[in-house]
């Protein structure tokens, strides 16, 4: 057993280590230096960071309705083949997070950002072209979401360990600086206001075809992408690095695993991707609709917007009312939230009350996202920041594919409606047992529990 790991962990460094000695290399930059050797593009740090997310998460909002409605409303799939189209988007990330975590502290963020939107942008404009010439197959759309959860795996570690540096560049330049859970709360606010837009221009499918909206997804992950190249450089002293991408990668998990307050947060991860994300989001809802609603696009649309309407709404309110002292504590109970609201779920309630349901269900998720990714950004040592953001992603994508493999064959075999007591009470005996027996009821805002003192390695240099 432990020779077939270390054959494992070589043939994964044989593929990956050359991608994350060479990324950087000018052979490999041919687009990117140009633009980001231009200071006169230059944008306000923050304010470019907050274009980049608006630009995938937009995406990210169009393609939460188109795809799996394609799949469930045009094809009429059953769930097992919802289920595997979902996992073929979820498990290239899973499997590349890891790796995209050392790669992201070794290179200059920027790059990373920049080519795999633009990759991601790529690939939709083409199955966007495929649709609208009248080319629609069920393998197309595997084949697209492999290749967009390629690139999500290296965007994800990338994008959001760059703005720790952001904020701390900001700080130093004409247009004021931003504390950093104030900043992670706004970008969050940025990103499920992005995704409400996507979401509610996927309300159109059922009138346009989901070939033009997939252009204008495109077309929104190629305008985030450029932004990368804008924004000033986000410097590590790891770039110089020459240890091997394993130890690196080692490093990483042994911080999180070690970690009393990061250990229990990626477990959340782990649920929330395997029953919540995965089981209840992806699968239960969209044959929830199909089945037990005979509903089609438009609901989904407006259902979806609704969910991400209440998060959008509840980062405005932690904007607005400040800093919560015990994030761990609210944190819980937001979770708590979604527990009640995907066992509301397995009750024959009319079709109008899913929307006061999954309004709250966002207010709960809204608050949770934010407020855990600021935990895990205070907690996590800054020269290992990339690494333990991949693993803690990694909880979360991970689990997805698990939760949807899952979900799918136990929503055909007994029904969308019993099927939802399964993500509920999975999550809910999890938070109870990290509610126990972890400290993170007792976190406060800004408290670093048994880790080193912050490393202020990241730097402001240009580029």
């Amino acid at each position: 057993m432990l020779l077939e790991k270390t054959q494992g962990r070589s043939r994964a460094c044989a593929v990956f280590g050359p991608i994350v000695s060479r990324i950087n290399g000018p052979k490999f930059l041919p687009l990117f230096r140009p633009l980001a050797g231009n200071r006169k593009l230059r944008m306000p740090p923050f304010g470019g960071y907050l274009v980049l997310v608006a630009g995938w998460f937009f995406g990210f909002g169009l393609q939460t309705t188109l795809f799996p409605g394609v799949i469930t409303f045009t094809l009429m799939e059953s769930p097992e083949r919802l289920s595997f189209a979902q996992a073929a988007l979820t498990a290239p990330m899973a499997l590349l997070l890891p790796f995209a975590g050392v790669l992201a502290e070794r290179k200059d963020r920027r790059g990373i950002i920049f080519y795999f939107y633009l990759f991601a942008g790529l690939c939709t404009l083409v199955l966007a072209g495929l649709l609208m010439t009248g080319v629609l197959s069920y393998l197309n759309l595997v084949i697209f979401a492999a290749l967009v959860g390629i690139a999500g795996g290296f965007v994800m570690p990338a994008r959001d360990s760059a703005i720790n540096p952001i904020v701390r560049i900001s700080a130093k330049t004409r247009h004021g600086g931003i504390e950093l859970q104030r900043a992670v709360v706004m970008a969050s606010a940025v990103q499920f206001g992005a995704q409400i837009a996507g979401m509610a221009a996927g309300y159109f499918a059922a009138v346009t075809g989901p070939g033009p909206l997939f252009f204008m997804m495109g077309v929104g992950l190629v305008i985030g992408g450029l932004s990368a190249a804008f924004l000033p450089r986000l410097g590590s002293r790891r770039q110089n690095s020459t240890g091997h991408p394993m130890a690196d990668l080692k490093e990483g998990l042994v911080s999180v695993l070690h970690s009393p307050v990061l250990m229990p947060m990626t477990a959340i991860m782990v649920a929330v991707g395997t029953f919540i994300v995965g089981g209840a989001f992806l699968v239960l809802i969209p044959i929830l609709l199909r089945d037990a609603y005979h509903a089609s696009y438009p609901e989904l649309s407006s259902l979806m917007v609704t969910f991400w309407l209440g998060a959008f709404v509840a980062n405005v309110l932690l904007v607005r009312f400040g800093h919560i002292e015990r994030p761990g504590r609210a944190l819980i109970l937001a979770q708590g939230v979604t527990v009640l609201a995907v066992g509301a779920f397995a009750a024959p309630i009319p079709f109008w009350s899913l929307y006061a349901l999954v309004f709250a269900w966002g207010l709960g998720a809204g608050i949770a996202i934010s407020l855990s990714r600021s935990v895990v950004q205070e907690q996590a040592p800054a020269d290992k920041l990339a690494r333990v953001m991949s693993v803690y992603q990694l909880g979360l994508f991970g689990g997805m594919p698990a939760g949807i493999l899952l979900m799918g064959p136990i929503v055909g075999a007994i029904g969308p409606r019993p099927a939802a007591l399964i993500p509920m009470a999975g999550l809910g005996i999890v938070l109870l047992a990290i509610s126990l027996f972890t400290p993170i009821l007792s976190v406060r805002r800004g408290e670093r529990l048994g880790l080193e003192a912050p490393d202020q390695a990241d730097t402001g240099k240009d580029a």
